[in-house]
């Protein structure tokens, strides 16, 4: 079998794999794993606003707010598959985090649970089309297992994150019109990204916008299209915008300014390198034993993403920039809660998968250079 068909069937196998594996693991989780504190926030938020559907229809978007400074997005699709499903509301007092499931909850938790895993599911196989391996790696991650997992916000706005990402990176190796509409594409993702949680618009955001502007610094034109799109999109799918955008802006940067300073934050306890010592430590593993298959990734994302970073600025530029950026973030923002990690997870596992290349080129050159020292004539 040539090389290169051995390659591409390697790469085939890995990522199906992922996919396949991932899709498993993530059904697990959502089937063991107790209720989380923040579903008991967002799942009867989501009751919420099924029932402002039932009584207004359409116009219910008019009336819907932001809950804890994040859009209504993601609540609003819970709801929607909450009455897909037919799901009674649970009595809410006899459900307690961190505590067995009820039975007569779990078909609510169910039902949005699984929306928030296929969205998690979904990374992977749009991962494993540019990294089948990085999508190997974050397919049995804890972290993003179970924060994509659980009914919470990190599934749906990390896809279409994922998404803004992998499209751009297209647009990079592309030229003509279907750079313009691969690079659209992307702001447009960006823009879900954000209307589903604003962290991620604004790590993607601070990631593809100096791209954006130096790619296109030649065509203002497709530039100022790239930045409408993007709005475009945001405030089409963030209904709480509508009525009055600049108080809507003011009202959440201003809960996150708060909220970050709060005593509830204080009183975590993180410290501000909280975010590496999450991501060197599977806590979800010992946290739910049985939930999930290994924790032994969680050693190797972050020291094989530090390896792979320069292989990657090669290969993979703008998950290298994601990297760097959503570290960053994770480190100078206060909020240090362990799901913030779904924001930079994906362009960590991409780097990672390019440190066993790595290690590979330099054992070569080791052996290439013993090899030649063999060689080299003997001195008296």
């Amino acid at each position: 079998m040539p090389r290169s068909r051995l390659r591409r069937t390697i790469a085939m196998a890995v990522a199906l794999a992922a996919i396949v594996g991932g899709a498993w693991q993530r059904s697990r989780a959502l089937e063991r794993l107790p209720p989380d504190y923040d579903e008991l926030v967002y799942l009867p938020s989501a009751y919420r606003e099924a029932q402002r559907f039932e009584e207004k229809g359409l116009a219910a978007l008019l009336s819907m707010v932001d809950e804890l400074g994040h859009p209504p997005l993601v609540k609003v699709i819970y709801a929607v598959s909450l009455d897909a499903a037919h799901a009674p509301e649970p009595e809410w007092l006899g459900v307690r985090a961190r505590e067995p499931l009820p039975a007569a909850a779990r078909p609510a938790f169910d039902a949005a649970r699984r929306v928030s895993a296929a969205a998690g599911a979904l990374q992977l196989g749009l991962l494993a089309t540019l990294s089948p391996l990085g999508a190997l790696l974050l397919a049995f991650d804890p972290y993003h297992t179970k924060y994509s997992a659980l009914a919470m916000l990190e599934g749906i706005p990390g896809l279409f994150a994922l998404l803004a990402a992998v499209l751009f990176e297209r647009a990079l190796h592309s030229a003509g019109r279907r750079r313009v509409a691969l690079a659209l594409l992307s702001a447009a993702a960006l823009g879900a990204a954000a209307a589903g949680k604003y962290p991620y618009g604004i790590v993607l955001g601070l990631t593809l916008g100096p791209y954006a502007a130096v790619v296109f610094r030649e065509r203002k034109r497709v530039l100022v299209a790239w930045a409408i799109t993007l709005l475009a999109t945001f405030f089409a799918l963030a209904p709480s915008f509508w009525l009055d955008p600049l108080r809507g802006i003011l009202d959440a940067v201003g809960f996150h300014v708060d909220f970050s300073q709060s005593q509830h934050v204080a009183q975590s306890g993180f410290p501000w390198w909280a975010p590496l010592y999450f991501l060197t430590h599977p806590e979800p593993v010992i946290s739910f034993p049985g939930a999930f298959l290994t924790g032994a990734l969680s050693y190797l994302i972050l020291p094989f993403a530090v390896l792979g970073l320069a292989r990657t600025w090669r290969t993979h530029r703008v998950f290298a920039v994601w990297a760097v950026v959503g570290l960053v973030f994770l480190l100078v923002w206060s909020t240090k809660w362990p799901h913030y990690l779904l924001l930079v997870l994906p362009a960590l596992a991409v780097c990672a998968a390019e440190a066993p290349a790595v290690l590979l080129s330099a054992a070569r050159r080791l052996h290439r250079a013993f090899r030649q020292g063999d060689r080299s004539p003997a001195h008296p």
